[in-house]
């Protein structure tokens, strides 16, 4: 062996020993068992290095990533890493195979494991909604909340954890845990949006509207240009037949968006319900333009043209229903009322038959 091969192995050797010799023996056992994949072993080592090694970096580290790994203590892990993060982000710890920043490591552990359990989440909760009600489908969405529970001990302050959370207890039927869900998603997003307007919508499907209420209106402080939130309020008004209050809301949200339907529908169902029929019947039409086989819509336009007695517009709409909805008995007897009022009675005598013939008369 020449004399320069010696010489490079012997700085090689010098170099592992000054590396080895910084590191506390504590330390420096628990990297050893670390590399041998000796975890129990590991764990004890590290417990007694952060006894002996207070503060030192590099030993909460190995403590707090330990506790995860081999216990699930999630807190813990926390308490370690923030600990290290304080003393000193710089050092360097041995993670994954080499030697990185305490920071890097800690950023790369805490994204990999929360991305890892939200991303399983929320790829469960779809499957289960489409499951039928039963054992098994509670199962499934048991299983997403263990892995939500999992992402927000990791990373509590991440407010995209919260709302999945909140709409799994709620499809269990667990409303009070449901509502914690979301406010802890509004205290660790205070001022979003997105987030404040989801949560009007869960407080509205807990039946909690004053709560919802609040929410959607402080979207629109937000941002004024929101037309959903004015949609929701006029909803909110509607059902409390505060009728003026609801198409004030209605009528902002319109102007915004004018080509919703869903808005359109329940711009119509706010007339219908105010008996107010001939002003509801265009916004019914304009939401079959989006749903034109929407048989319940369909039926109510024909039952709003004979109630407000506008037949002449009833008889072409409710030809061409009928003859879409061939089994439709209600649709055939608003018919027969127009026909009748038409003086068209052969036809009139006729569509009564078919209804009855269908209603088994």
């Amino acid at each position: 062996m020449n004399k320069m091969v010696i010489k490079l192995i012997a700085v090689m050797i010098a170099g592992m020993v000054f590396l080895t010799a910084c590191r506390p023996p504590d330390i420096e056992g628990t990297v050893l068992n670390i590399q041998k994949q000796l975890y129990d072993d590991a764990l004890l080592s590290a417990e007694k290095a952060v006894q002996t090694n207070p503060e030192n970096a590099e030993a909460w580290f190995y403590w707090g990533w330990l506790n995860a790994e081999q216990k699930k203590d999630y807190s813990l892990m926390n308490e370690a890493f923030d600990k290290a993060l304080a003393l000193n982000p710089a050092m360097k710890v041995y993670f994954n195979g080499t030697n990185v920043s305490a920071q890097n490591a800690i950023e790369n552990y805490r994204g990999s494991l929360y991305a890892n359990n939200f991303n399983s989440a929320v790829k469960l909760i779809p499957e289960a909604q489409q499951m039928e009600k039963g054992d098994l489908q509670t199962k499934k969405f048991e299983q997403a909340l263990e892995k939500l529970s999992i992402a927000q001990q990791v990373s509590p302050e991440r407010a995209e954890t919260y709302r999945p959370m909140a709409l799994t207890y709620m499809y269990l039927g667990d409303t009070t845990k449901a509502e914690s869900a979301v406010e802890e998603m509004l205290s660790h997003s205070e001022g979003d949006e997105e987030n404040t307007y989801m949560a009007g919508e869960i407080y509205s499907m807990i039946g909690k509207t004053d709560k919802a209420f609040d929410l959607f209106s402080k979207v629109i402080e937000m941002n004024p240009q929101n037309s959903k939130a004015y949609q929701k309020l006029g909803i909110i008004e509607s059902n409390r037949k505060n009728w003026d209050e609801a198409n004030n809301y209605y009528q902002k949200a319109m102007e915004m968006d004018p080509d919703n339907a869903d808005l359109a529908f329940n711009i119509a169902v706010s007339y219908y319900n105010q008996t107010k029929l001939k002003e509801a019947i265009p916004f019914f039409l304009k939401s079959l333009e989006a749903e034109p086989d929407n048989e319940n819509t369909v039926e109510v336009v024909g039952r709003s043209y004979v109630a407000a007695q506008m037949f002449d517009d009833a008889l072409p709409f409710l030809e061409d229903a009928v003859d879409r909805f061939p089994e439709n008995a209600t649709l055939w007897e608003y018919l027969a009322m127009t026909y009748g009022q038409k003086g068209m009675t052969d036809k009139a005598n006729e569509a009564f038959a078919k209804s009855k013939a269908l209603k088994g008369e």
